[in-house]
This record gives C-alpha cells, sequence and structure tokens, in this order.
C-alpha cells in the first residue's frame, strides 16, 4: 500500500487528472486502494474498477455518497466487463438502483436481480454528487448499455479506423438515446527520448514527441479520455507526467488522462 500511495502522488505532482485502479481478482480491491490513496493524492479523480457483481447496488451507492463526502467529489466508478451473458442485463439494473437510491426517495425497484423498497438517502448524503461511471466493451450490446447508463465508454486501443468506427457507432446510439457519452481509449504507452528506444514496443509508443502526436491524431478521432498504463508504475507516471502531458496539453488543451 506505501507503493500505491507514491505511485498515486507521482500522478498527481506530474498533472494527471485521475488515477484508474484496474479489477483483478487475485490481486488488492480496487475501492480499498482507491479510499487508501485519496488523501495521498488530494487533487486527482479515483476510478476504481469492479464487477457489478461485487454486491448490494444499495450498499454500493450508500459507499459511493461517503466516498465522495470524504474526497470532495473525486470518485469514479469502472465497471468492469463481465464474461457471463447475464452480466451486462445486471450492470444496467445495478446502475438503475445505485442512481435511484441516490436521486429519489422513496425509491422502488423489484428486478431481475435487484429489489428494493422505500430505499433512498438523506441529508447529507443525498447531496453528495453520484460518480461519474466509465464502461468498456466493443460489441453492439457494450456500446448500447453505454449509451443508455455510462458517462464515459473506454475502447481497448486499436487501429485507428476501427476506434473511429467505434467512436461513431457510440455517439449514433447515445443519441438516439438522448445522451452524450465522452469516449476514452484504454492502452499501454511506452515513451522515450528517442523513437529508437522503444523499438518494438506495443500500444502508444515512440519518442515524446511521437507519442504526443499519436494522442493527438486519437483525440481528433473522438477520443477525449485516455487510461495509460506502464510498468513500472511508479516511474512511468514521472516519465509520462513529465515529458509526454504537457506536450499533448499544449496541443489540445482540456485533455483527461488517467495513470
Amino acid at each position: 500500500f506505501d507503493y500505491y500511495a507514491q505511485v498515486a502522488r507521482a500522478a498527481a505532482i506530474t498533472g494527471f487528472d485521475g488515477l484508474f485502479v484496474a479489477y483483478r481478482p487475485e490481486s488488492d480491491d480496487s475501492q480499498i486502494v482507491a479510499a487508501a490513496v485519496a488523501r495521498t493524492a488530494p487533487r486527482v479523480l479515483l476510478v476504481p474498477e469492479f464487477p457489478s457483481t461485487v454486491g448490494s447496488a444499495v450498499y454500493a451507492a450508500k459507499e459511493a455518497v461517503s466516498f465522495q463526502r470524504a474526497t470532495h467529489n473525486r470518485l469514479g466508478w469502472a465497471i468492469a466487463p463481465g464474461i457471463d451473458p447475464d452480466d451486462s442485463a445486471r450492470t444496467a439494473e445495478f446502475l438503475h438502483v445505485a442512481r435511484g437510491v441516490h436521486g429519489h426517495k422513496p425509491f422502488d425497484h423489484e428486478g431481475r436481480f435487484f429489489e428494493v423498497k422505500g430505499g433512498g438517502f438523506s441529508d447529507p448524503l443525498a447531496r453528495a454528487a453520484f460518480p461519474p461511471v466509465f464502461l468498456q466493451g466493443a460489441e453492439e450490446e457494450a456500446l448500447q448499455l453505454s449509451a443508455n447508463a455510462a458517462d464515459i465508454h473506454l475502447f481497448d486501443d486499436a487501429p485507428l479506423d476501427e476506434l473511429r468506427g467505434q467512436v461513431e457507432t457510440l455517439e449514433r446510439l447515445a443519441l438516439a438515446a438522448g445522451r452524450d457519452v465522452a469516449a476514452g481509449v484504454i492502452a499501454t504507452i511506452t515513451a522515450r527520448e528517442t523513437g529508437e528506444e522503444t523499438a518494438g514496443a506495443a500500444g502508444i509508443a515512440g519518442s515524446y514527441e511521437a507519442v504526443a502526436g499519436q494522442i493527438a491524431t486519437l483525440h481528433a478521432a473522438g477520443i477525449t479520455h485516455f487510461v495509460l498504463s506502464a510498468s513500472p508504475s511508479l516511474e512511468e507516471a514521472y516519465r509520462i507526467g513529465q515529458f509526454v502531458l504537457p506536450r499533448v496539453r499544449a496541443a489540445l488543451g482540456g485533455l483527461r488522462a488517467a495513470a
């Protein structure tokens, strides 16, 4: 946990907008990690990833608003993609219930996965902001779910033409749902002073200038959020934050990037 805190501090110091804590069944719980580093990184958005099978949607919503009150609204929710055919339906209902008890009192719901009678929060919990929701996936079902329920949809790194088509599909579905959903990408990043030092690296790779240019190209294709991963996390957070993000922001402005 000391190392998590060091990574969080590096992200805050070097200008990242957020810290994405990936869900790994064999590792520490992402929500506990996010809470543990919240005071270490007092400015950044903290986005733990977790499955909608985590438990009660009502209790998850209560945890979220408590986190928001403790951190001045710096929590995001990333719902991990599932492998079960029912996961998409469960995620949709999980978010409906969580938002329902957050925004209405009394809130009643009887569904396939959750049942609530007379739910809802009173002040001061009711005044806390609901966290922005990040969803993932490239299939039509995943994109439709995001169009209906996400604030930001994250795509896996893919060829530019493929990403552009996915973004267009997301925008079309969101428009039909009467919503505005931002597009993001999850990518590994390798940046060095010269491109020769990154030969053979997958993902976004090259010199600092080249990497900034690749990010700018993705931004032009409609990608506005970047979840960037590199190893070792601590050293690379400093490197990317110091040498790449300033170049990107100088060219674009307003870009949001999470380590």
